[in-house]
């Protein structure tokens, strides 16, 4: 147990940011990922934080995130989590459950707010934008800030995102930085809707690679592709049937549209 929870009457609030380790790194990264189509931020979340041995240096407590317990490889997890990697200037934020509505700006103006103490100035969002079936064409789209743009079209790999719209937690987190001292933007690719999608998550990571030269190996992912596959299916049943007990109206992951 963090020292941070350790004999305190903690209540229920609207969003909050506990550091449980010390992180100093210069202008880091700050990488989110959360789960849509695909479960594309997941598995692009797991892949970095397993080869890079991210340590978890804050996790988000909110009443708007939804009271379950997660656990990864046996050990209980906070559902929000925030990881750092010091040498590699990089944070990355996940979660594998959906946030409601009315808690999307608190935990994204928290999330922000601490993100500036950490000295963060870019933020990036990976996701995937849901396709009926197997995508005919693999590809990564971006949306950014104007100031980041020039930088994003130097890569024939990728293209623009002319018209759009995103939803849920990435959308609240690129909108909150449009109002403050940092550049926000996302890579976006096309992916399976219903089932997870490893070989979009592939795409992704490649583009990071290229982008900030992260190193990350894609040869364990492409090889384990199909096992990765029936993992993630059995946790995004397992939210889907949250979402289902939940009822119409509550949070879910169809955020992308283009």
């Amino acid at each position: 147990m963090p020292d941070e929870c350790d004999g305190k009457i903690l209540g229920a609030p609207d969003a909050k940011v506990v550091q449980t380790g010390d992180f100093k790194a210069e202008r880091p990264l700050l990488l989110c990922c959360f789960p849509s189509a695909g479960v594309v931020g997941t598995i692009i979340a797991n892949t970095i934080i397993d080869q890079f041995d991210m340590r978890e240096i804050a996790f988000v407590r909110s009443k708007f995130i939804p009271s379950a317990a997660v656990f990864l490889d046996g050990r209980l997890r906070h559902p929000f989590r925030i990881y750092g990697h010091e040498k590699r200037k990089l944070i990355l934020v996940t979660s594998e459950l959906p946030i409601a509505d009315e808690g999307l700006y608190p935990i994204s103006s928290v999330l922000l707010d601490w993100a500036a103490t950490m000295g963060v100035k870019e933020i990036l969002v990976v996701d995937g934008i849901p396709v009926e079936g197997i995508p005919t064409e693999r590809k990564v789209l971006f949306a950014a800030e104007e100031e980041k743009i020039p930088e994003l079209v130097k890569d024939d790999r990728m293209e623009i995102l002319t018209k759009g719209i995103i939803t849920g937690i990435p959308g609240s987190i690129l909108s909150e930085t449009l109002c403050r001292s940092m550049v926000g933007f996302a890579l976006l690719t096309p992916a399976i809707a219903m089932i997870p999608d490893p070989e979009g998550a592939i795409q992704i990571l490649e583009a990071l690679n290229r982008l900030y030269k992260l190193g990350v190996d894609l040869k364990e992912l492409s090889e384990s592709a199909e096992d990765i596959r029936k993992k993630m299916e059995e946790m995004a049943q397992q939210v889907h049937g949250m979402r289902g007990r939940a009822g119409a109206g509550q949070p879910g992951y169809d955020g992308m549209y283009a």
